[in-house]
């Protein structure tokens, strides 16, 4: 296999992780070779009539398996069409996929996916999505084809997982919370205009429950109190360190399976991390043994108190084994092999999926959970 990934970032260090995910595939010999363009950098200096032709020229070239357009949504992108059409006149074996990783909204009212990724998924043969249930129904209303859950993931470049030493870890907190305060305005159809609302009563209620026992980092939250401000992205599980439990910012999207890169980053950290419950993600991530899964605000706080009164010892090496089934799974390089696998097996099918799912808990049926993780047409 010969992969051409068109990667959002104006260079590869945007992404390294994918980029090392492919690295290492073309050393184990699971892909032949690969090339990365990162498409927001070459337009920027080329501009995306240029960008477009540029891949048709590279897919007329090399003929290349697989044409990856990698989480292409943005408003500024203009519409793939014409280029994917030009990519199936020479190259027709093709395999072209594309992906969507942000909690765009559900709401049939609402225009708020962008149309880069409507025209892309409209024309791609695979389109993969970190969330599904009615996301997917509204990417099948516009046309989008054979819609594919693939969750979030841990960067392996960028972070690592693996247990603390909790006997001779330093904590300052009893917990951290990570997140900005994002402004929005009012929308009553806006599920981020919500979820906004719900993460502020969140960390006002943590603040007020363990007062300085409560370590918050992120942006925005001038006025509650204790407020350590921003942090670098690449030393978020430093942070998370600091505390003995990590609460996750709640969803921004309430639809199946649905989580940001930050819980997999939180629960690599080796330590207990308690979120909000989203549909059939625990499905992903096991409930009370890598993930603490809570059903309100309320609840957030009971099963934090219940895991600071609970025996250390087993509380750490639960979050020690957690963290090891992230790194065993729950990668960037475990869902690249999982996307160019999935195209592989729908080039070995007939140019029809065919998809083996290997990040799902072991327990689950996954005859039963295909309804849920793939859509199409």
């Amino acid at each position: 296999m010969n992969v051409l990934f068109l990667s959002q970032g104006k260079d590869i260090d945007t992404h390294p992780d994918w980029h090392d995910a492919l690295v290492r595939l073309r050393e184990e010999a699971f892909i032949r070779d690969f090339l990365n363009v990162p498409f927001y950098g070459y337009a920027e200096k080329h501009g995306w009539d240029n960008f477009y032709k540029h891949v048709v020229d590279l897919c007329r070239q090399d003929k290349y398996d697989i044409v990856y357009f990698h989480y292409f949504h943005s408003q500024a992108i203009p519409s793939p069409q014409k280029c994917i059409e030009s990519i199936r006149g020479v190259a027709p074996s093709s395999v072209i996929m594309t992906s969507s990783g942000d909690p765009f909204s559900d709401n049939w009212m609402r225009n708020h996916y962008p149309q880069s990724i409507k025209n892309a998924s409209r024309y791609a043969d695979i389109t993969f999505s970190t969330q599904m249930g009615r996301a997917a129904d509204k990417m099948l209303r516009w046309g989008a084809n054979n819609i594919v859950f693939t969750p979030n993931s841990l960067c392996q470049t960028r972070f690592e997982a693996k247990g603390i030493d909790w006997e001779n870890h330093k904590f300052d907190f009893d917990v951290v919370f990570v997140g900005s305060r994002n402004a929005v305005r009012f929308n009553p159809i806006s599920k981020h205009y919500f979820a906004t609302r719900h993460r502020r009563k969140l960390v006002a209620a943590l603040s007020r429950h363990f007062g300085k026992r409560f370590g918050l980092f992120g942006n925005g939250w001038d006025g509650v109190l204790p407020n350590e401000g921003p942090i670098p992205f690449n030393q978020q599980q430093d942070y998370f360190r600091r505390g003995r439990i990590v609460v996750g910012g709640n969803p921004y999207s309430y639809s199946d399976y649905y989580s940001s890169n930050r819980i997999f980053f939180e629960v690599g950290s080796g330590i207990p991390t308690v979120e909000l419950k989203v549909q059939r993600l625990d499905n992903v991530l096991r409930d009370n043994d890598h993930v603490y899964f809570a059903n309100d605000i309320d609840d957030v706080i009971e099963k934090c108190e219940q895991i600071l009164k609970s025996d250390a010892k087993q509380v750490y090496s639960k979050a020690a084994k957690a963290a090891q089934y992230i790194a065993e799974r729950h990668t960037q390089y475990h869902r690249m092999k999982f996307k160019i696998d999935t195209a592989m097996r729908y080039l070995a099918n007939g140019r029809k999926l065919d998809v083996k799912f290997p990040f799902f808990l072991d327990e689950v049926d996954l005859e039963q959970e295909m309804k849920y993780a793939i859509r199409a047409k």
